[in-house]
């Protein structure tokens, strides 16, 4: 439920990394509304100049961390197809990621439901 980014400047020399945290196991979820309190959590490091080590609080004017607690309602794939079809849509593909390649019903590699509607 996470990753990290690696920062470069210009130049292509890494300076940070930005750790990014999406869900959290107590997040809750309401089955009626369908919402899920996801926890969502950045963390900024920044390299120290003179010894190459990470430091979370380089300037105490610069936000280091963030963490916040957002609602986000869940929709089944029935909902998208009612919803695409009274708004003049049809669903012309289904995808378990961001890639054309990753099978919606693919248990090792489908992590989300992209759906690609046309008129």
């Amino acid at each position: 439920n996470g990753w990290e980014v690696p920062l470069e400047d210009e130049d292509g020399n890494e300076y940070g990394e930005l750790k990014i945290i999406w869900g959290d196991d107590d997040d809750k979820f309401d089955p009626i509304r369908q919402v899920r309190d996801f926890t969502v959590a950045m963390d900024l490091e920044i390299h120290d100049e003179g010894d190459g080590s990470m430091n979370s609080s380089s300037s105490s004017s610069d936000l280091q961390s963030v963490k916040e607690v957002v609602p986000m309602r869940l929709f089944t794939f029935q909902e998208i197809d009612a919803l695409s079809r009274i708004a003049g849509f049809e669903v012309a593909g289904l995808y378990g990621a961001l890639s054309d390649e990753i099978d919606v019903n693919s248990e090792d590699m489908a992590f989300r439901l992209v759906c690609v509607l046309r008129r």
